[in-house]
């Protein structure tokens, strides 16, 4: 059925008069229709419904105009193999489809679809499948498993969305596999080894490929895992840069590819995507739908359900629409835009409309999932139609008893969406591309202003093996009219092994930033190194071929390719990506760049530059070649007379993080620790004495110190006129000094009524020289202890397991009042990597285990008057030290509360009572076991293919090379245990979910 729908923001789409194509509406797509709102200046069609089309997630346009369908009735607990790829066809000749055909079928949980030779590419965890219709009756008699491995996970996170890159790579966007507590069973599988299933010689992938990306050539059998992920979907500029989405984070950039995160193994990059939005991820958005139908963990008025990202290329929106991103955001019935700009290595994304969105319904059931961009320029907004859309592992029991899970499964919908003049249907069935020989293909498919036609026209001549496409592709990077389709023919040539040094230099030269980087990366490929070491184009106007080419030339070991580098560096060092390339490619190299930046960016500090300074110290370290820490610490140790210190205390501290896990990776010798110590004497600032002394706990004291410092440190240690600072420092050296001697010393200031600054060091030093003796000191003297050195002893207590269980004893004894523990310091103890401290805590800290009784003891908190003043207070006293409440502060441990401020009252209540009921999205809680044996545990905040980011309670991250990784094991509970209850009141529950909704 076809359907024709006008519309704006000022008013409600109206349904226009049928064609004489068009066949009648009927009443159900005509209030589908009219429900619809779409931006001023365009109008919506519906292309294809029901019976047509059932629960599609993802189309394809093939050369011939044949639509192919992704049909996905399984979700989401359906495993029956009911999943189906339908070929629409138009037999009327009108333009519009009327008749589908079942291309295959027996797919389990089918997620993408990408034309391939004379075939399909479809992803269906654990296998990338490649379907032929080999005798022309369009159903597939060829099934071939490509891929296998990945992980079959919740389907929200399953491998999906296949797509040709410009560089003639296959790419897959993938994730890492969702730890399931409800559907165990059904979901629980973690992958295995990413593997051609065809070859079992070729190159092979960690298992679930480390929850990265992939990208694959079929042909030659490569096999690559990227540096970023994404969840459903994933798109690409015309320039080939990588743009991904995941829940509320609704669009990101993988900014350092793979390769040069792998290239320095010491150097341990956190994350190597950037986050674009300005307008933050979980962004507000503005739905018209009239009756929401929004689940247990539904953060409403935000994005939170992001899928289907897709870069504008099609060229019929007008100029205003070329830099342009589109959202699906099925929970809240809308879609998404943002404009595009660059942003140094990366963008920054901002709202195409303030306040309303690209495309909204006012059905709760419409449920844009995905995008295509077709042949006619058009967006293709595809529409799973279902009731329910979120899973039921994150679903209230109730609901997911209610039978209603799978109410629209008979259903789903196609709508275009064209500018309000319109754009021709006329080319379903009705494309003869792929009869077009090789000169039309580049002049009229390559050198086309839609990437539809110039991703075929690519695809296409990728596959054909005839000598004359050679001269057209040269012809076409000197003519061009337009300037993507020089990308794609460049990397055409490469991929034939026919690009010659002058068509490499034109490029290079080429007035479009996006072909110049590209041109830089085929060089890189090709090896024409020659050509890009040159002090022209470290000066490129672009920071985004600035940035590539320093990429670039960390393979390149000559003294222009140095002098390029440094330059770019100098140019761009506020760009924290460049800082990061930069130690990347000097790897072997870093001691240099560290004594060149030393005196290159010292005068004027900036968070960029300790950023770097931190990271090429720790690198330094990582390596562990003694020689170049020692020179390192002796440029750290160099009297300034400019009193610069801040890079020298960016240095030491990223060195000391290392360490503090590691362990110092080479021996330091009396003169570097001496060396070390001076800047104590220097006293040029309490930040710089810190720092030293910090690295110093860790690789000793040297062993001669003049006694006149330990005599002054004494004298500061206790002189109240001092500053706290002086007077820390000095009690930190007395305790690294000898200890022993100056117990008494630090446990006398522990106990008196000194500056809690300095009370706290005191207790700290004790600790850190002997936990089991500090802690029975804490013990002894409980009563005396402030607040804070409370809290402090009891973090000590739990550094080991032994500690641990001397605390629960003293919490058993009544020793110490178990109000004593802030709420994460129960949830520490209750989910202690130790066995025996684990349960023993469940055993003191006892709580009623059965939620859905204590939840119902609390349902009379909804019929309190909460009070958000108050709320806030409790809000800071118990839910900060993990939580952060929208911009307001606390700690990002766990979920940002602001996002439960759409949800009910009982809904809130419930996610605080029976955390176990749902665990967000990324916030599983691991335990990590080093190779040493030491173990920590927190949120895996982030991985590279070199490093894991782990964030502890209390909000340290701790980013930790792989190799350094015995084990890393997953929680089955959340993180927050049972038990909230005992910390809080009837009415300051009341009073906290007044804030929460209210703030």
């Amino acid at each position: 059925m076809r359907y024709l729908v006008f519309a704006s923001f000022l008013c409600f789409v109206m349904a226009c008069k049928p064609t004489a194509k068009q066949p009648p509406l009927s009443p159900e797509h005509q209030k589908a229709l009219a429900s619809l709102q779409v931006m001023d200046g365009f109008k919506v069609e519906l292309v294809a419904a029901e019976p047509l089309v059932q629960d599609p997630v993802a189309i394809e346009i093939d050369e011939q105009g044949r639509i192919y369908v992704v049909e996905m009735p399984g979700y989401p607990l359906d495993l029956a193999k009911s999943g189906k790829i339908k070929i629409l066809q138009d037999t009327n000749a009108d333009g519009y489809p009327d008749k589908s055909v079942v291309f295959a079928d027996s797919l389990t949980l089918p997620t993408g679809i990408m034309r391939w030779k004379n075939g399909i590419i479809v992803t269906d965890a654990p296998d990338v499948w490649y379907l032929e219709d080999s005798n022309g009756d369009n159903h597939a008699d060829i099934r071939r498993k490509m891929l296998t491995g990945f992980a079959r996970s919740n389907p929200q996170h399953n491998l999906n969305s296949p797509v040709l890159g410009v560089d003639n790579w296959i790419y897959l966007a993938h994730e890492s596999s969702i730890t399931p507590f409800v559907y165990k069973k059904e979901f629980g599988d973690e992958g295995s080894e990413i593997r051609f299933a065809d070859n079992a010689n070729a190159p092979k992938l960690d298992k679930n490929a480390n929850g990265r990306n992939v990208r694959f050539r079929p042909d030659s059998h490569e096999i690559e895992e990227l540096s970023g992920e994404t969840q459903y979907g994933q798109t690409f500029d015309p320039w080939g840069h990588h743009l991904l989405t995941s829940n509320a984070n609704h669009l990101f950039h993988e900014v350092m590819a793979a390769q040069y995160v792998k290239r320095n193994p010491n150097l341990l990059v956190p994350d190597a995507t950037q986050n674009i939005p300005d307008h933050g991820d979980a962004a507000e958005v503005y739905p018209t739908t009239e009756n929401p139908n929004h689940q247990l963990l539904t953060d409403a008025g935000v994005i939170t359900s992001s899928c289907g990202v897709t870069w504008y290329t099609g060229g019929a929106f007008g100029n205003q629409f070329k830099n342009v991103t589109f959202i699906a955001e099925p929970t809240h019935n809308l879609v998404h835009a943002d404009v595009i700009r660059d942003n140094g290595a990366s963008f920054v994304a901002s709202r195409l409309l303030e306040k309303k969105e690209f495309l909204t319904s006012k059905d709760s059931w419409f449920r844009p999932v995905n995008f295509y961009v077709g042949p006619d320029g058009a967006l293709y907004v595809i529409d799973y139609y279902r009731q329910n859309i979120e899973h039921p592992e994150w679903m209230s029991e109730e609901m997911v008893k209610s039978g209603t899970l799978y109410n629209g499964k008979d259903k789903g919908r196609i709508y275009r969406i064209t500018p309000k003049n319109g754009l021709p249907m006329d080319w379903l069935g009705a494309l003869k591309i792929g009869e077009w020989n090789n000169e039309k293909l580049i002049k009229n498919g390559l050198d086309n202003p839609n990437n539809w036609y110039r991703r075929t026209a690519q695809r296409l001549l990728l596959e054909r093996k005839n000598a004359d496409i050679i001269a057209p592709l040269k012809a076409l990077m000197a003519n061009a009219k337009n300037p993507e389709a020089k990308v794609q023919a460049l990397w055409l040539l490469q991929n034939k092994v026919q690009l010659d040094q002058k068509t490499l230099q034109l490029a290079l030269e080429n007035s479009e930033a996006g072909l110049r980087e590209n041109a830089i990366k085929v060089a890189e490929i090709s090896g024409f190194y020659e050509l890009l070491a040159n002090k022209n184009l470290a000066k490129d106007p672009s920071a985004k071929v600035r940035y590539q080419l320093l990429c670039t030339l960390g393979n390149l070991q000559t003294p222009e390719a140095e002098a390029a580098r440094l330059a770019i560096l100098g140019q761009d060092v506020e760009d924290k990506w460049v800082g990061l390339a930069a130690i990347s490619a000097a790897t072997g190299r870093e001691l240099e760049l560290f004594e060149l930046a030393s005196q290159q960016f010292k005068a004027q500090p900036s968070e960029a530059k300790s950023t770097f300074f931190a990271y090429l110290g720790a690198t330094i370290a990582n390596a562990a070649q003694p020689e170049s820490v020692k020179k390192l610490l002796a440029v750290v140790g160099k009297s300034d007379r400019q009193l610069n210190d801040w890079w020298k205390v960016a240095t030491l501290t990223g060195i000391t993080k290392l360490w503090q896990y590691k362990g110092a990776t080479v021996a330091i010798a009396e003169a570097e620790k001496t060396q070390l110590l001076a800047l104590l004497n220097q006293n040029k600032s309490p930040q710089l004495s810190l720092a030293a002394l910090n690295l110093l706990e860790i690789v000793g004291l040297p062993q001669q110190i003049n006694p006149t410092q330990i005599e002054e440190a004494k004298r500061w240690a206790v002189d109240v006129k001092m500053p706290d600072e002086t007077r820390t420092a000095a009690v930190k050296l007395l305790a690294l000094y000898n200890p022993k001697t100056y117990q008494k010393l630090l446990q006398n200031l522990t106990i008196q009524p000194e500056t809690e600054a300095v009370r706290l060091v005191a207790f700290e030093s004790l600790g850190k020289n002997n936990g089991a003796g500090a802690c029975s000191f804490a013990l002894k003297e409980w009563k005396k202890l402030s607040p804070k050195l409370k809290n402090e002893a009891i973090h000590l207590f739990m550094e080991s397991p032994t500690q641990s269980r001397e605390l629960l004893k003293a919490i058993d004894k009544q020793q110490i009042s178990r109000s004593d523990l802030a709420w994460p310091q129960m949830v520490g103890l209750m989910n202690y990597y130790d066995t025996d401290v684990r349960k023993y805590a469940r055993k003191v800290l006892a709580f009623n285990e059965n939620r859905k009784v204590v939840v119902k003891q609390y349902e009379e908190v909804l019929n309190l008057k909460g009070q958000k003043t108050q709320g806030q207070k409790v809000f800071g006293q118990l839910c900060s030290s993990c939580h952060q409440m929208g911009n307001a502060g606390g700690l990002a441990f766990g979920p940002n509360l602001s996002s439960l401020r759409n949800r009910n009252a009982h809904s809130i209540l419930t996610e605080i009572l029976h955390p176990n009921n749902s665990i967000a999205d990324g916030y599983d809680y691991y335990t990590l076991t080093y190779q040493n044996g030491k173990q920590i545990a927190g949120i895996l905040r982030n991985e590279t293919n070199s490093a894991l980011t782990l964030r502890q309670l209390g909000g340290t991250e701790t980013v930790i090379a792989r190799a350094d990784v015995r084990s890393l094991e997953k929680s089955p509970q959340s993180a927050m245990p049972n038990g909230f209850e005992s910390s809080i009141s009837k009415q300051q529950m009341a009073d906290l979910i007044a804030y929460i909704k209210n703030q």
